[in-house]
Order: structure tokens, then C-alpha cells, then sequence
């Protein structure tokens, strides 16, 4: 047997993406988009439906997410492409979520089996055994692929009637690689997980839906991801934080179908507000806050999730610490009070003391310092009392962002030492990387570059470790200070454009303490530079992938030679 694999899909960002108003380059990187296997397919069989057809570099990435929707089928692609005689590729393209009304009809002279897509899949899905059957449609509530021990939770049930005969039942593992056999399921080339074509997904869904068994299955799917993310959970703050961060990526789109699915059962307002909780460390690190907000806050407005109990003050403290992140001061302080309140009604003094952090914070942010300063000192007390390590660190680190704010180094450092060597303690590697890097920037203030260096250096390891986007950003907004101190405006205005453009992805917003550090030194080099250099120069960094822009701070730090910067000298 030879596996015949789909076509090979375009990505419109590496092919057309990159394409100037320049005419030769857009024809140039238009050219190299149509010797795609799929998108030549595509314009071979629309030419034939609709002569006057042409790909355009307006029509290209509606062409490209037709190839790739349509996973790189010939037939699902010569269906597509046929309908344009009477539509265009973008109406083509939004219509896919209903890809078997539409890919009807196509070449009348084939045989009848493949006159539409749906009949081509029907022919295959008949050939199959009962629990083969069974197992295909519980798979379709999968996103993303899925683990064997994930395909064992789900298809629990998918065995009766497998044993029919006299012969033994098979195992899910048996089933799986049946449909492997059969073309109907995919294994990564890793061997560990499974896929399966998103056109045979939405097929299988269709079925399973028709079956009164969706429920039940997506029921389960749940209860997988919630009890993999509650796992996931304490590990993301410790010396297997990397191992667990790239675990969850692979599950990143199932975890979001499970969050969903909590939205539309009975009874899902409890496991939802676990999810979300087990998850913010996640989105936090990963850079992408605005999903996690979301995510939060919807399940903080189902049915059943406004009872005042621990898990929807876990929900609200979720909700107000990655606001204070994003910079939502108004907001969070609203949801950050409210858990305040409903710990203290339930007398939870770890999440009294866990709520006091990000509310100090969120003071902070509006201006209001006399409250923050009451509610941090408040926070590091509590947290000593109960002698959570963890706490501490965290009291200890907000309480000295606010005396640094006030100009106070001298009693924000010791702050920020202790804190470090608790996270070093707790092998918390995320939690190492902030130490360091505001002990950088405290170095930074002083006008002491070389301090600066193996602390910037060591969190920059670590955020390649990790693949924590926050910490890479922060390390840019620490480097663009240190470029100003050494006189290099350009460098700095570079690092800045790229740690503001990574801003707008993830959603992090520096609180008022890093705001306070950088603000002043970027106004500097604007200074230095005329206003024209500084801009190309920040508009350069913005253009910046961010490896990019991580590969060359790494490189500026490795060959680091300030022009005598020192104390004293500053």
C-alpha cells in the first residue's frame, strides 16, 4: 500500500504576503502562489467552468483558503472551482462551512459515486465496520488532532457489537489504525497523534449529530481537556514549564471546542469557570490575552456562574489580573474587588491575599497610589502569615513595582532580590525571568549597563526555553532602555518598534512601573534622532517577526561593549 497524500496547500502570507506595491515583486510572488499543486488544480478546473477566469492578488487569498479549507482534495477543489461560473472565489470561500450543499454536481461524465463530495465520502464511510463507523463520528468532535489516550476517552463505547461472531472485540487503538489503513484518518508523522481531514470532520459531525450521540461525546471531550488542563495547571509554573507549555499548544484548539462546549450544555457553568481557570497561566505566557479574557469573561455570564464561590472568585481574580495586564485598569479593579469581596465572605485568606496583588496593581494604573500601597502591603502580609512561597514572591515583586514607581530603588531592590531567589526556589522559570528583569532595569535606572547584562542575557535564555512572548517582549523594552543608556538611539528605537508591534498581538500592556522606565528613555533618543530616523528606524523594528527581533537582541547582548557607561559616569 502507498499512501496518496492531498495536494499541497498554499500559505498566502509566505507566498503573497510579502508582495510591495512594486509591480515586478507582486508578479513575482503571484507566479510563485500559482505553481502551488492545488492552486494550479484550482485554476485549471475554473478555467474550464468560467474561460475568463484569472487569480488575481485580490482573488489569491480566497483561493488559498479555499485550497487549504478544502485540505487539499482534488475532487473537493475540481467541485469548487466548477462553481465558478456562477460565483465568485470569496463568495466560494464563505460558504465552505457548508461545503456538501455546495460542492454539489461537477464533471457529469464521472461515475455516480463522485458526482458530489459527499457521495465520494458516503462510498468510503458504507465500507466500514460498525464500531469502525462509531469511532469515525466521535473522532469528528476532536479539533486539531488528538492523543490515543484522548481517542480512548472519547470512543469509550464504540466497541459494542465489535465482538459480533465469535471474534474478539477490537480496541480503540485497533480502530484507530483501521481507519489509518482505510484513508479516512491521518498519524502524524510523530506517530503520537491523529488527525483528521477537516472535510471528513465536518462530514463525521453531520452524522454524529444525527446519531443523539454529539452530546454525550462532546460531554466527554470536556472532561478530557478540563482534567488535562487542571494537570497542566501547577506544572506551568515550574521546572517543566516548557514541557507542559508545548503540550497544551497541541491541544490549543481542542481546549477552545471544550470552552465552547461548556457554553452550550446543561450544567456548564461549573466546569467552565475550571477551565478558564486552569488555563490563564497559559494564555498569559503564550501572548495571547485577549483570548483568555474573552474566554473568561464568558464564562463569568453563563447561567449558573454568578453563585458567590470560590470558583467564580477564582473566575473574577482570572479576569482582573489579565485586564491589569492589558492595561483595562477601570475594569479589572471592578472584577478584582468583586473576588476580593466574595473571599472575604468566604473567609479564604490565600484568595484574600492572591486578590490584594492585582488589585494594588490596578490602583496603581488609575493613579490612586495610597490604595495600592494599602492593598499590596496588606497582600505581603497575609502571604507571610500563611507562609505560601509562592505568594510571597508574588507580594514581594507588585509591592516593589509601586516603590519604583515612586523613585524608591533603594527599598525596591531588596524587594525584588528576595523575590528572585524564592522563584529560583520554586524552579518557576517565567517567574525567574521577571525577577531578572526588573533587577535590570533597577541596574538600568542607576546607569549601570554591565550589572545589567548577565540578567537581560539570562532571561533571554529563558524565554527561549520556555517560548514565553511575554518575556521576550518585556526583554525587548528592557534592551531598548539599555541601548539608550549606552547612546545608541537608533538600536533602541528598533527594539522599541518591535516590543510595541508584539504589543499589539499578544495584548500586554507595561504596568505603570515598566511604563515609567521605558516612557522617558525612548523619549530621549526621539530626541537625539530627528523625528524622520526615529520613526523609520521604530517603524524597521515593527517589521520584525519575533524571532527576528529576539535573534538580534540576543545578538547586541552577546557582543555587548557599552562606551564607558558607568555610574559614575552617567
Amino acid at each position: 500500500a502507498y499512501p496518496v497524500p492531498s495536494l499541497a496547500v498554499p500559505d498566502p502570507l509566505s507566498l503573497i504576503g510579502n508582495a510591495t506595491d512594486d509591480s515586478t515583486s507582486v508578479a513575482n510572488h503571484l507566479n510563485a502562489f500559482k505553481q502551488n499543486e492545488a492552486v494550479r488544480l484550482f485554476i485549471d478546473r475554473a478555467t474550464a467552468a468560467q474561460p475568463a477566469f484569472q487569480v488575481t492578488l485580490k482573488s489569491a487569498a480566497a483561493v488559498a483558503d479555499i485550497c487549504r479549507h478544502l485540505d487539499g482534495i482534488p475532487l473537493a477543489i475540481e467541485l469548487a472551482a466548477a462553481r465558478v461560473y456562477a460565483m465568485s472565489v470569496e463568495q466560494i470561500a464563505a460558504r465552505l462551512g457548508d461545503r456538501f450543499n455546495l460542492l454539489t454536481g461537477g464533471d457529469k461524465t464521472s461515475m455516480p459515486r463522485q458526482h458530489t463530495l459527499r457521495a465520494s465520502i458516503d462510498w468510503s464511510f458504507d465500507l466500514l465496520s460498525a464500531p469502525e463507523r462509531a469511532l469515525l463520528l466521535q473522532l469528528s468532535v476532536f479539533a486539531g488532532g488528538w492523543t490515543l489516550d484522548a481517542a480512548e476517552a472519547i470512543g469509550m463505547d464504540v466497541r459494542e457489537g465489535a465482538g459480533e461472531g465469535g471474534g474478539e472485540s477490537p480496541t480503540v487503538l485497533d480502530l484507530l489504525i483501521q481507519l489509518v489503513e482505510k484513508s479516512l484518518l491521518i498519524i502524524e508523522p510523530c506517530g503520537e497523534r491523529y488527525r483528521l481531514l477537516e472535510t471528513v470532520r465536518q462530514y463525521a459531525q453531520e452524522r454524529l449529530h444525527k446519531t443523539g450521540e454529539e452530546n454525550n461525546a462532546r460531554t466527554r471531550h470536556l472532561s478530557f481537556y478540563l482534567a488535562l488542563a487542571e494537570q497542566a495547571r501547577p506544572e506551568l509554573a515550574g521546572a517543566d514549564q516548557g514541557v507542559w507549555l508545548l503540550r497544551l499548544d497541541l491541544e490549543r484548539e481542542n481546549l477552545l471546542a471544550a470552552h465552547s462546549w461548556a457554553g452550550r450544555m446543561d450544567q456548564g457553568a461549573a466546569p467552565g469557570l475550571r477551565l478558564v481557570w486552569a488555563l490563564k497561566p497559559y494564555w498569559i505566557t503564550r501572548g495571547f490575552l485577549g483570548l483568555g479574557q474573552q474566554m473568561t469573561v464568558e464564562a463569568l455570564s453563563r447561567d449558573g456562574a454568578n453563585e458567590r464561590n470560590m470558583a467564580r472568585c477564582r473566575g473574577l481574580l482570572d479576569a482582573g489580573w489579565i485586564g491589569v495586564l492589558m492595561g483595562h485598569y477601570e475594569e479589572a479593579r471592578g472584577y478584582l474587588e468583586e473576588s476580593l469581596a466574595i473571599a472575604r465572605e468566604i473567609g479564604d485568606k490565600r484568595r484574600i491575599a492572591v486578590a490584594l496583588q492585582p488589585l494594588g496593581l490596578a490602583c496603581m494604573g488609575q493613579g490612586d497610589m495610597a490604595a495600592a500601597r494599602t492593598h499590596l502591603q496588606e497582600a505581603l502580609a497575609m502571604a507571610r502569615e500563611l507562609d505560601d512561597k509562592r505568594e510571597i514572591y508574588a507580594a514581594l515583586y507588585v509591592l516593589a513595582q509601586l516603590l519604583r514607581v515612586e523613585g524608591e530603588l533603594d527599598a525596591a531592590e531588596p524587594l525584588y532580590e528576595t523575590g528572585l531567589a524564592l522563584a529560583r526556589k520554586l524552579q518557576d522559570r517565567e517567574s525567574i525571568a521577571i525577577g531578572l528583569l526588573n533587577l535590570a532595569m533597577v541596574s538600568i535606572d542607576r546607569g549601570d549597563a554591565d550589572r545589567s547584562l548577565p540578567m537581560l542575557c539570562e532571561a533571554l535564555s529563558i524565554a527561549d526555553e520556555i517560548g514565553s512572548m511575554r518575556t521576550g517582549q518585556s526583554v525587548l523594552e528592557v534592551s531598548a532602555g539599555l541601548a539608550v543608556l549606552c547612546k545608541e538611539s537608533e538600536r533602541a528605537a528598533r527594539f522599541f518598534g518591535a516590543a510595541e508591534a508584539l504589543a499589539g498581538q499578544t495584548g500586554l500592556h507595561r504596568d505603570p512601573a515598566d511604563e515609567a522606565f521605558l516612557a522617558p528613555r525612548i523619549a530621549e533618543a526621539y530626541e537625539a534622532l530627528t523625528a524622520t530616523v526615529f520613526t523609520s528606524t521604530e517603524n524597521a523594528g515593527r517589521a520584525l517577526s519575533y524571532q527576528e527581533a529576539i535573534d538580534e537582541a540576543r545578538a547586541w547582548l552577546e557582543n555587548f561593549a557599552p562606551e564607558a557607561v558607568t555610574p559614575a559616569s552617567r
